[in-house]
């Protein structure tokens, strides 16, 4: 049975999902040691979260029966929604994969080897690899699950209430991933087949990050019981509180019938657009391959001559950079996926501010003015490492040799010049566009000198986090966990607490005297211009980077100019 076409086929198509061409040995070896470290923080985590659910139940120990009942229903929407947030991101992930590349086309057209073959065995190894997703989600959530029905046992009813809620659970994963998978099924089928590659990688890490932007709703689900008890207008338009529905409903409560009807219906109508637009995309085989992208502006030129003694190298750097994020699938993924995380911590913590339309008091130190204040900063303290991360991550290490042989001592500057550059126009410049104009609608025309100083305090942070980083982005080997991932998360957690307190009082500040605010301003142009004209006069005594090199390697003392 091992050697039958279909099964070789599902078992390369399941190891294939879980190879990442562009970490080298070392990188795949310390992606190991990464993903351990990673399983010790989840499960530490999970313990937390069960010992403060704990506390919880013992508070409504005494409280009257509706209002127990209601605190389980928004924690079962809680319970339901993270196996179904985790199962749509692998699927988002990999969703691709369903349909052959031109790879596979080449390869197995030649054999003799039907379109149901193919198709199969794609979804075979698809199927698995979510399996191993949910699996994972739910045997993680078992303790957890266990105490919210503990309170069934008392009616006698806790085997009913533990099969309900697992089907429903199971069926709100399946819709989780069937979304996905038909999402991208009429994008396939009715996505321009010149731009599909763009088109559909774009559609992707918009979904990826709407899906992080998401998790902080996620959160607040455990905290929504009053919602239930009210009928909230935004119950019908959750998909996990659908299938919180489901499970109610097979219990016998007829009050949440329609719940239960838009969880079926929406697993239905998936289901059957997925099996359609395979259907029909399998029959037209060659409309499934994903095509290069086409070459951009035809028309415009791409020749450097027209920027020379204009710092051509910047410009081929910056050129370089928006192409790769435009094509590259990971790239794009991973610089939304990212900026969304920040966005998303942001959003939460402004979503549990008070105050949007109370009278502000300087003088009181209002809570809401120093969450407007700490927004900005929390977003510019997640983005600014996580550009360079994703500048950090290979595009083809196959191909970093053109990049060798190019190296040139005038050109390093350039490149380090185009590299802050580019982490200040997306870490600093874009989350000022997105908080500056709540600042001004919150505090008035005292907002603009405030946005000039979190400006200059970005512009500080981007020189420092990028001092002496010797790479052109996307061209260098990457080593993932090159520490003890707990012991680098506390040092985060850490770097976190004291810049954004430290900046926020700073704001605070400035913001109720001007000329603290110019004396701030000042010191701190002073101090990154410093780093500036550093990093300028350095950058060309430095080599270039292009093997990443773990800690406990010898590295030079690159006591030569060059």
């Amino acid at each position: 049975m091992r050697d039958r076409p279909d099964v070789v086929l599902a078992r390369h198509f399941f190891t294939s999902l879980f190879q990442l061409g562009f970490l080298s040995d070392k990188g795949t070896e310390s992606l190991k040691r990464a993903l351990l470290g990673a399983l010790a923080i989840a499960m530490a985590l999970g313990l937390l979260l069960v010992r403060v659910f704990i506390k919880k139940y013992g508070m409504f120990s005494t409280a009257a029966p509706d209002v127990y009942a209601r605190a389980v229903l928004a924690d079962h929407a809680f319970l339901i929604a993270v196996p179904m947030w985790f199962v749509a991101g692998a699927v988002g992930l990999v969703g691709h994969s369903l349909f052959p590349d031109q790879t596979d086309f080449r390869i197995l057209g030649a054999e003799p080897l039907s379109r149901w073959t193919i198709f199969s065995s794609k979804l075979a190894a698809l199927l698995l690899f979510v399996g191993l997703f949910v699996a994972g989600a739910h045997l993680a959530l078992v303790p957890l699950t266990a105490l919210t029905l503990i309170g069934a046992a008392k009616t006698g009813s806790w085997l009913a209430a533990t099969l309900s809620f697992a089907f429903s659970s199971l069926i709100g994963s399946f819709f989780a991933a069937l979304f996905v998978v038909a999402v991208h099924g009429l994008l396939v089928l009715f996505a321009p087949r010149a731009r599909l590659l763009a088109f559909s990688s774009t559609v992707r890490s918009v979904f990826i990050g709407l899906l992080v932007l998401s998790l902080p709703l996620v959160g607040r689900l455990p905290a929504t019981a009053a919602a239930f008890a009210t009928d909230a207008w935004w119950l019908p338009w959750t998909p996990p509180t659908w299938f919180v529905g489901l499970q109610r409903w097979l219990m016998g409560d007829g009050r949440y019938a329609r719940l239960a009807g838009e969880a079926a219906v929406a697993t239905i109508l998936v289901l059957m657009v997925s099996i359609a637009s395979y259907a029909v995309l399998y029959r037209r085989f060659d409309r499934v391959m994903v095509q290069p992208a086409t070459s951009l502006g035809g028309s415009r030129s791409r020749s450097l001559s027209r920027w020379s003694g204009r710092a051509p190298v910047r410009h081929a750097i910056r050129r370089f950079v928006s192409i790769t994020i435009r094509r590259s699938v990971l790239h794009q993924g991973l610089i939304v996926g990212l900026l969304a995380a920040a966005g998303g911590f942001v959003l939460n913590g402004l979503l549990n501010a008070n105050g949007w339309n109370e009278p502000l008091d300087l003088s009181l130190r209002s809570p809401f003015i120093l969450t407007i204040l700490w927004a900005p900063m929390t977003l510019m303290v997640f983005a600014i490492p996580s550009l360079r991360l994703a500048l950090s991550v290979p595009l083809d290490l196959r191909s970093n040799w053109i990049f060798r042989m190019t190296e040139d001592v005038a050109g390093r500057a350039e490149i380090a010049a185009a590299n802050v550059r580019l982490v200040l126009a997306l870490g600093v410049l874009l989350p000022l566009a997105l908080i500056g104009p709540v600042q001004w609608w919150v505090l008035g025309p005292a907002a603009a000198g405030l946005i000039v100083l979190e400006a200059l305090i970005g512009w500080l942070g981007v020189e420092g986090v990028m001092a002496g980083w010797r790479r052109i982005p996307f061209t260098c080997s990457y080593i993932p966990g090159k520490g003890f991932l707990p012991g680098m998360l506390l040092k985060a957690f850490a770097a976190y607490v004291v810049l954004t307190t430290g900046t926020t009082i700073v704001l605070r500040f400035s913001l109720a005297r001007p000329r603290v605010a110019l004396v701030v301003a000042l010191v701190t142009a002073a101090c990154a211009g410093t780093l500036s004209l550093r990093r300028r006069r350095q950058s060309p005594r430095d080599s270039l980077l292009f093997d990443d090199e773990l800690p406990a390697e010898i590295n030079p003392l690159s006591l030569n100019a060059d």
